[in-house]
């Protein structure tokens, strides 16, 4: 009869391990998002504006954009390390601290046009925006300010982008 107890205390015991473990890896996978899509916007991720981040006490993770990362930051209030950044004009990989930002330019590969489609048919304007304003990076404040001159937009660097999301201003 004892034995037949401890018996059943190790299979409970067994079973709640197994859950334990099995329950949080479940769910982050059946959350996560696809593969080529944006955990936190949940859109397509461009070649042109990836972003790699850090969080505090998280994994690395790839987002679409740099307004996507702070955002992230912002809304979790966690502290936000950004390793890498894409260089608009080459796609290629760059150190975010020696990169020229163009914030709240006229081209934004993450977002859609101004307005949604309601159920019922008619159009509302969009007010917010995760991934607005634009924020899109250059490997030269040359290569920056030319499309700024074409696209509008303002020049920023990483470190006045982190002070602003830290202190909640928009970002434009």
């Amino acid at each position: 009869m004892q034995s037949r107890g401890v018996w059943l205390i190790g299979a409970l015991l067994v079973a709640g391990v197994t859950a334990g473990v099995a329950v949080p890896l479940a769910w982050r996978w059946w959350t996560a998002s696809p593969r080529g899509y944006c955990p936190v916007c949940r859109r397509h991720e461009h070649k042109e504006s990836l972003v790699k981040f850090q969080a505090e006490g998280e994994r690395v993770t790839e987002v679409c954009c740099l307004s996507c990362a702070l955002t992230y930051g912002r809304q979790t209030s966690k502290a936000v390390t950004i390793l890498s950044v894409t260089d608009h004009d080459s796609g290629k990989p760059l150190d975010p601290d020696g990169v020229t930002f163009v914030v709240g330019s006229n081209v934004s590969p993450c977002t859609h046009d101004a307005e949604q489609l309601r159920m019922e048919g008619e159009t509302v304007p969009v007010h917010w925006d995760r991934c607005m304003p634009s924020i899109l990076a250059f490997a030269s404040q040359e290569a920056a300010g030319g499309f700024q001159r074409r696209h509008g937009g303002a020049l920023r660097g990483l470190e006045e982008l982190k002070q602003q999301a830290a202190e909640k201003e928009a970002l434009h």
